[in-house]
């Protein structure tokens, strides 16, 4: 019977501890509050092209699953910058680095990602 009790009287203090913490309401729980809350935990790397850099042009620290909104200027290119005569047309950059279909083109408006490194490669082709 002893035991019993002090064992009773040994869960009191726990259930009170459990009790008062599920009762307890953050100020602000709202979705919206989280934007506070964030850093910019994503590292988005700019390159040239897939073939002629190994380091990237640009690099910068982003947000995840949030839209660049537009192109670094560190990282714009031009038709100037061509790396090889024979692709002397800058389309625009994509995560794909082979790639030459405009619906890869990264849209900096709208694109996101969720991932710790993002690669842009710039794409280039002929006339």
């Amino acid at each position: 019977m002893k035991k019993k009790l002090l064992l009773a009287l040994a869960l009191v203090p726990m259930l009170a501890s459990c009790s008062a913490s599920e009762t307890y309401v953050p100020k602000n729980s709202f979705p919206g509050d989280f934007v506070e809350l964030k850093v910019e935990d994503m590292t988005v790397n700019f390159y040239l092209d897939a073939t002629h850099s190994d380091e990237p042009l640009y690099t910068m620290r982003w947000f995840m699953l949030e839209p660049l909104g537009e192109c670094p200027v560190p990282a714009v290119l031009t038709d100037a910058n061509a790396p090889d005569p024979l692709y002397p047309h800058f389309i625009g950059y994509s995560e794909y680095p082979s790639s030459i279909d405009e619906d890869h083109i990264w849209k900096f408006e709208t694109d996101y990602k969720q991932s710790n490194v993002l690669n842009l490669y710039g794409i280039w082709v002929a006339k």
